[in-house]
């Protein structure tokens, strides 16, 4: 198995807090599936405190904000975007980067 991340973006849209019940529970469905799976998913959750140090620029309005990391075990590339395109964050207007992710102290 490979590892990859699953960066996760804020979306334009704020939820109702109806939304955000329903997409809390669709997620926890989904993170007990991949760990049924054996995909060893290591999900972090972002706070909303965060300060930008160096030269990138500051996000506009929240949107395209981190707000969360997934670490996962999948087959290959294609397979690791083929679970990411069944998050059900997606359905509430989050973005998911998906990347292969090397251990620097294992060089």
């Amino acid at each position: 198995m490979q590892k990859f991340v699953f960066i996760f973006r804020r979306g334009s849209r704020d939820l109702t807090e109806e939304e955000q019940a329903r997409r809390t529970n669709e997620v926890r469905t989904w993170v007990a599936q991949q760990q049924k799976d054996g995909r060893n998913l290591d999900p972090r959750i972002l706070a909303d405190d965060s300060e930008q140090v160096g030269d990138g620029a500051p996000v506009a309005n929240g949107y395209g904000k981190l707000i969360a990391f997934n670490f996962i075990e999948a087959e290959n590339f294609d397979e690791a975007v083929k679970i990411a395109k069944t998050h059900p964050g997606l359905h509430y207007g989050v973005s998911i980067e998906v990347r292969p992710w090397l251990d620097p102290r294992a060089r």
